[in-house]
């Protein structure tokens, strides 16, 4: 877990139980590969995703209670667990389709493991995720997180059969992104305000925060790909490019100077040096800040939705997280 929850010191208390219990199930597992998945559990993620169920949970506390008892938090920790090896899994799997050959600053897992055992490690994971949800999440909040799996493969299947194309829309990015990664914000906050007895309303309030943020998470992860550095973002800058995704600033730069990015990117898989001239025309257009124009948008529906919410700290710390998110450098 990075440095980045040090302001929100009870979230990062939790996140670090999370952790443990994590790092726990697969000491006390009989996988072959638990050290290797183990190092990428420990590798530095932001852990955001249960932390939205943690802060999602807090809007169930009764206001005249401070903490949940021992039983409530066991069961948001095993909640928050599941959502993190979930994302953990597709991880795993999204590096494979993407060929990339680093994540968070280490080898891949099917770069030191090979294709075959990481898919496999992969699964184990989802099947871990899968047994904690079907001991501590209601069974109608169950199929949810199935329906949004299923999102999650759509999604990727439709950007894997899209790439090396370039010829994405503005509108079937945004498609994409919101079963990539939308759905699994969305998932986190709802389900931990579902299971902690919030009402519909501050359920469904949290859900579609969780949806705007993770639109804007995605387009400011995408920002980063053109002007972040190696250090920061722990992988190669313009690997979007590289591995054929056209992501939302690419298709603003297209629009502006086209006829002189489409010729690089039509022979990129044979000559991936041809990135960096890419990176150049992109930044010569308004892309960038077009991009982060609809990030900020996304950005203001979230603080919309927050608005609807009860005062107190939950609503204070989710402010806080969403904008911290908008203007991250990683």
């Amino acid at each position: 877990m990075t440095q980045y929850w040090n302001d929100f010191p009870d979230i990062k208390d939790f996140l670090s139980e999370t952790e443990a219990l994590i790092l726990s199930i697969l000491e006390n597992s009989t996988l072959p590969l638990r050290e290797e998945v183990g190092r990428l559990v420990e590798s530095g993620g932001k852990m955001l995703r249960p932390a939205l169920v943690y802060v999602g949970g807090e809007f169930g506390l009764n206001p005249d209670r401070k903490k949940w008892s021992k039983k409530q938090e066991k069961r948001l920790v095993n909640i928050a667990a599941a959502i993190e090896l979930l994302h953990t899994a597709t991880l795993i799997h999204d590096d494979i389709l993407d060929r990339a050959s680093h994540r968070r600053g280490i080898p891949t897992l099917h770069q030191t493991l090979g294709t075959t055992n990481a898919i496999l490690a992969g699964d184990w994971l989802l099947s871990r995720c899968y047994r904690i949800i079907a001991q501590y999440v209601h069974p109608s909040r169950a199929v949810l997180l199935a329906e949004f799996v299923s999102a999650i493969c759509k999604a990727e299947i439709n950007q894997d059969l899209t790439k090396y194309t370039f010829a994405l829309s503005r509108r079937r990015y945004l498609q994409t992104i919101a079963g990539k990664t939308a759905a699994l914000f969305a998932l986190a906050l709802h389900i931990g305000s579902a299971e902690t007895g919030c009402s519909t309303f501050t359920t469904q309030a949290l859900r579609r925060t969780g949806y705007n943020l993770g639109m804007a998470f995605q387009i400011i992860d995408d920002i980063l790909d053109y002007e972040s550095s190696l250090e920061e973002l722990k992988k190669p800058v313009g690997n979007d490019i590289r591995e054929g995704l056209c992501t939302l600033p690419l298709i603003y730069a297209l629009e502006e100077k086209g006829e002189k990015i489409r010729p690089l990117l039509s022979d990129i898989r044979a000559h991936p040096d041809s990135v960096g001239s890419v990176l150049n025309l992109v930044h010569e257009t308004d892309a960038i800040k077009r991009a982060r124009k609809d990030a900020e948008r996304y950005t203001r529906l979230a603080h919309a939705e927050i608005a609807r919410l009860p005062e107190g700290k939950p609503r204070r710390d989710l402010e806080l997280i969403v904008n911290s998110l908008l203007v991250r450098t990683y």
